[in-house]
């Protein structure tokens, strides 16, 4: 009996001593599995940058401040393979032609922007956003180094970038579409009362004319008289930036336009060498003598010139945002999109998830001051008050807020801005339009074309208040009048004490009106014209930071898991273009079409009202 459990004691050791020795490699085995790729992913496979190449810039589709939505759900469409909606972030073109500004190995800038602005002719980026992609241009010409522009065709905002470079190329095929500025939009009266939808119209300002489609069939004489002026102001600073990088008369752009039949018949319709014979591009070429005349500078590879992404090139040299270092830092928290109340993704503004960001900004004990980099048209009025009352928090701690404006920062986009100690807009910004509205629309008449009718009883006057199938009561709609009156006042009350003016002074350049970031700075409403990185630097000096000061951008925090998802994805994008003549080939597809991108952007427009309160203060300012 002594011996048989012997005997079992010597079988179950041994077994147990097995079992440890094959979890214990198993473990190993995971963990060197992980390792490597945590070491693959992050270290070995990160790029070099050629000893001489030309630095690529192809954005693809819209410029943005921020990527919409959730990044990790991105970055798994991407390595999935599935089609997003294109979007480059403006600071990663800027942070590339700036850095690559000085770097040795970079001899040549090269801009293809065949697939940037959305898509069709009539797709095209804010003035604002390709005014500070140009200066990034223009400082890196002033080293020596050239710059082409290798397109096929230029829409107006492609063209913008295209006339930053030394030599512009176009396709035998090609042309070069200039309209000018205007804002078109739907009317819906007549629809509305074919459905019998009756849409209750609260607000305040004359030139308020975000509920205008809603009431009328076609724009009212103070909003045809604030966008003309607008419209004006911008396409005359596209003009001045176009005409002196070409070097042409300061009509050279009306005219081209104005005279778009006779100036075609006279070269039998080719409009390449009608874009040539204005003085707007340099050579008509296909894409391999485009390629050519890059190889000459920079050298060949891959049966092209030698060239890098500008992405590629950020992830090379290891550059994600402006300054970033360790110590005291200016942090940048980006609000761009529509305003909406509660937690919302990247590319929208929420009135909790933003106010968390400010909030740990200022808990950070390692930020000294704050950017707050705004491009909205603005939104859920609740919203923006949340927002507002965390700056004024940040503020009161002791550390600077200084805003930035990017191509608009209007009605809601104004009231998170108000409170900064200095606010920086550029010229053509589109800002202002200080004013308040209110919609609830009821479907009783809709209802009743089918022989649907509602009735009841209720204990007050108030008992069917937001009940979309019955008329807003004359009661109901005296409340909401007045509580947008009072919200009006608590706007242009809140400025005036921000901006050291007196009610009556805002309420005079208030009222809805849109303003262009020159005429902001010069009516009060902003302090500085300037870039972010003009609010970066007067930032630092309001905090007393030295000149060696890191910037941050403050961002919902991810976890390892997260951050390894989103660098395998990064890794696993191709980035470089090994044929120029593979890039320069548009994608053709229905999102590309002029009309599809009308209808989103209608779409998009339409999720801002989500406030449930049903008060607004929002602009459509989209000028194109």
């Amino acid at each position: 009996m002594s011996d048989k459990n012997f005997f079992v004691r010597i079988f179950g050791g041994t077994w147990h001593l097995w079992d440890f020795l094959c979890r214990l490699v198993i473990n190993l085995l995971i963990t060197v599995i992980v390792v490597a790729l945590l070491v693959g992913v992050f270290s070995s496979h990160r790029l070099q940058v050629p000893s001489s190449a030309a630095l690529v810039v192809d954005p693809q589709g819209n410029l943005v401040e921020q990527f919409s939505g959730d990044p990790v759900q991105r970055a798994l469409s991407r390595m999935l393979g599935q089609k997003q909606r294109p979007q480059t972030r403006l600071r990663d073109v800027v942070a590339a032609i700036d850095h690559a500004r000085n770097d040795r190995r970079i001899k040549a800038l090269v801009l293809e922007t065949d697939d940037m602005g959305g898509g069709g002719f009539l797709g095209g980026a804010a003035l604002s956003d390709l005014q500070d992609i140009g200066r990034a241009i223009r400082e890196f010409k002033k080293t020596g180094k050239p710059v082409f522009a290798v397109s096929d065709s230029y829409s107006q905002s492609q063209y913008y970038l295209a006339s930053m470079a030394n030599t512009v190329f176009i396709h035998p095929q090609g042309m070069v579409f200039l309209h000018g500025y205007g804002i078109y939009q739907p009317y819906f009266k007549d629809a509305l009362d074919k459905l019998g939808v009756d849409v209750n119209i609260f607000r305040v300002g004359k030139y308020k004319s975000a509920v205008e489609p809603f009431m009328l069939n076609g724009m009212s004489a103070d909003a045809r008289s604030d966008w003309s002026g607008l419209a004006s102001t911008l396409w005359s600073a596209y003009q001045q930036d176009v005409t002196k990088a070409r070097d042409l008369k300061s009509d050279a752009l009306n005219n081209y336009i104005d005279n778009a039949d006779t100036g075609l018949a006279a070269v039998g319709g080719d409009a390449a060498k009608l874009a040539l014979k204005a003085g707007l591009v340099d050579k008509i070429a296909t894409e391999d003598q485009m390629a050519d005349a890059v190889t000459k500078v920079v050298g060949a590879a891959n049966h092209s010139f030698r060239q890098i992404d500008f992405r590629d090139y950020l992830r090379a040299i290891g550059v994600d945002g402006i300054r970033p270092m360790d110590g005291d830092a200016v942090g940048i928290i980006v609000a761009a999109g529509d305003i909406q109340p509660g937690d919302q993704p990247s590319g929208s503004i929420g009135g909790d998830s933003t106010s968390d960001l400010i909030r740990k900004a200022r808990y950070d004990d390692s930020i000294k001051a704050v950017v707050l980099r705004v491009d909205s048209p603005g939104g859920s009025a609740f919203a923006s008050d949340l927002i507002l009352r965390q700056i004024e928090l940040t503020k009161e701690a002791g550390k600077p807020v200084v805003v930035s404006m990017g191509s608009v920062a209007a009605s809601g986009g104004y009231w998170i801005s108000m409170a900064g100690d200095e606010i920086f807009a550029n010229p053509t910004t589109l800002t202002g339009s200080i004013g308040i509205f209110g919609l609830f629309p009821t479907f009783q008449k809709t209802l009743a074309k089918i022989g649907v009718h509602t009735d009841g009883v209720g204990t007050t006057p108030l008992s069917d208040a937001f009940d979309v199938t019955r008329p807003m009561s004359p009661l109901m709609q005296k409340v909401f009048q007045l509580a947008i009156d009072n919200g009006y006042q608590e706007f242009i009350t809140k400025v005036a004490h921000n901006r050291h003016l007196s009610v009556a002074e805002v309420n005079a350049i208030g009222q809805g009106r849109v303003w262009s970031g020159a005429e902001a700075k010069r009516i009060g409403l902003v302090d500085k014209l300037g870039g972010l990185q003009d609010a970066v630097a007067a930032a630092a000096k309001l905090a007393k930071l030295g000149p060696h000061y890191a910037v941050r951008y403050i961002e919902p925090p991810l976890s390892l898991t997260d951050r390894l998802i989103i660098a395998m994805a990064n890794n696993s994008d191709s980035g470089i273009n090994a044929n120029l003549t593979s890039s320069l080939l548009p994608s053709v597809g229905l999102s590309g079409t002029p009309w599809y991108a009308e209808m989103q952007r209608l779409a998009d427009s339409f999720k801002a009202f989500t406030d449930p309160r049903g008060v607004y203060a929002y602009c459509f300012c989209t000028i194109r």
